[in-house]
């Protein structure tokens, strides 16, 4: 045999009829180049199925993705609203104390030191009457990127602000006491004329000696307009011996008011009445050597100068 049939395949077709038979000679490079070429096309093709299913897993994975990112933009977007809506908050409440404390003239470093005894932290002080704010408020976020990432910082706001508002709630309630113990406090004089006998130690006006007189005697035309000096409710409106007819207002915080010697009654026991309401009128019952209004200022049960307390 020669060595060109040694190197060679032959394929024999036989018939189940009589036909004859067939053959056909290959030779052996053809066979090896057509294994090989069916062995890539093999390989071939499951190094496409393997690509398709790596492409989909990360399209997959890419859209997943995307829909994290998303639903993290809607919620920097909410953490943000929320983070500006709360600061606007604290700066309403904040701009709120400082014109209360600007407009009733409040004592800023009292109202501090009850802040500060509170633990009310973060809370603004007062210099030339502009809000100086805490320190946690200029640690929040105002843009750029950093090791937490810009959601863990929206979240780090919230915090801090949901902290500050309440801290911000408590200093404003803390100011309105302020403001309600003003409003307690007698600050206007109580009729027009002026003051013929002071607060203090006097000669008895209608017998020998000294008496400590407890208030002031303010001269008026009888008939004139006896205002509430402060803000409370009445708690006496009737005749009380050498006082004649008076009217006695409780203001609260310690403070009550006392009107004498009145000529008629505006209001009756148990009216609340606002500072600078008419509660009676000017006159000369009782004890009195003439038309005046007796007017006293009691602080928690003991006669103070009303002059202290007019202005």
């Amino acid at each position: 045999m020669s060595a060109n049939n040694k190197r060679s395949f032959t394929i024999l077709v036989i018939p189940h009829s009589e036909e004859s038979t067939y053959s056909a000679r290959l030779p052996l490079f053809a066979v090896q180049v057509a294994v090989t070429f069916l062995v890539l096309a093999v390989a071939g093709l499951c190094l496409l199925v393997f690509s398709y299913f790596r492409v989909l897993a990360d399209a997959r994975e890419v859209y997943a993705l995307r829909e994290m990112n998303r639903a993290q933009q809607e919620e920097i977007s909410t953490l943000a609203a929320e983070t500006q809506r709360m600061m606007e908050q604290v700066k309403a409440i904040d701009e709120l104390v400082v014109f209360v404390t600007e407009k009733l003239d409040l004592d800023v470093e009292e109202i501090l030191n009850e802040v500060e005894s509170n633990a009310v932290e973060g809370f603004g002080y007062y210099n030339g009457g502009s809000a100086v704010y805490g320190s946690r408020t200029d640690n929040l976020y105002r843009g750029g990127s950093e090791a937490d990432g810009v959601l863990g910082r929206a979240s780090q706001n919230i915090i801090i602000l949901q902290s500050l508002v309440p801290e911000r709630s408590e200093t404003l309630e803390i100011v309105n006491e302020y403001v309600v113990q003003a409003d307690a406090k007698p600050s206007i004089w109580p009729a027009r004329g002026r003051i013929a006998s002071g607060f203090g130690m006097r000669k008895i006006p209608y017998a020998s000696g000294f008496q400590f007189h407890t208030g002031v005697d303010i001269i008026g035309a009888y008939g004139s307009t006896i205002w509430a000096s402060a803000a409370g409710k009445v708690v006496f409106a009737g005749y009380r011996g050498s006082y004649g007819h008076t009217v006695i207002i409780d203001h609260g915080y310690g403070y009550e008011t006392i009107y004498a010697h009145l000529s008629g009654f505006a209001v009756d026991a148990g009216d609340l009445v606002e500072r600078g309401q008419t509660v009676g009128y000017v006159g000369a019952s009782g004890r009195t050597t003439g038309t005046h209004l007796h007017y006293e200022v009691l602080h928690n049960g003991s006669p103070v100068n009303p002059v202290n307390y007019m202005q």
